[in-house]
């Protein structure tokens, strides 16, 4: 895939990564409560529903760090970052983040192996299947072309996310997504 979604488009596919509003998680969203099963295997650390207080600077930081730049105003403004600001053309190349709101953001894995991100209102956000891949890694959506690798460590109830950046980058939706996924450097506190 190259770089050129359209705003609407990417706002879809980057939604799994940000959300729009600081409200609670509604009490109608599911809960990503491991199954209970007869079987004795122990249920991996990484399932579990996980948030974080996501900021504008944080994401642009790690998009440029990536040698990802370009994606900077497609991404603000796609996603909705500034409030009011749809365009990319409107997000100031200089200070992109002026105006913009930071929000909280959870992804999810269960022990059969749904993943799935909520926004700041608990609405779910992104939903697909993730893959363990030995002890450290796991896998968004194995077996399709847009497919990413994650590295992760869960220490408490803390768990940490890496990207494995996709060879296409920086022209890419699964490379730009990755990074937003992810908040490397960053850590997710457990919430469920």
């Amino acid at each position: 895939m190259r770089w050129s979604p359209p705003v609407a488009t990417l706002a879809v596919f980057l939604a799994a990564c940000t959300s729009g509003s600081d409200a609670a998680t509604t009490a109608g969203s599911q809960s990503p409560t491991p199954s209970t099963s007869s079987s004795s295997a122990a249920v991996p650390a990484l399932v579990g529903e996980w948030q974080r207080l996501q900021r504008c600077s944080e994401l642009v930081g790690l998009l440029r760090k990536a040698d990802m730049p370009a994606a900077v105003p497609e991404v603000l403004a796609g996603d909705g970052w500034v409030p009011g600001v749809d365009d990319p053309g409107q997000i100031d190349q200089r200070h992109p983040c002026r105006g913009a709101v930071s929000r909280k953001h959870s992804h999810f894995f269960t022990a059969d192996g749904q993943f799935g991100s909520r926004d700041a209102a608990g609405e779910q956000v992104d939903d697909g299947q993730y893959e363990l891949v030995g002890a450290d890694r796991f896998v968004i959506n194995p077996g399709d072309s847009d497919a990413v690798t994650f590295r992760y460590t869960v220490t408490g109830d803390t768990l940490r996310i890496t990207p494995e950046i996709p060879a296409c980058r920086p022209d890419c939706f699964a490379a730009v997504w990755s990074v937003a996924v992810a908040y490397d450097g960053y850590s997710w506190q457990r919430i469920g």
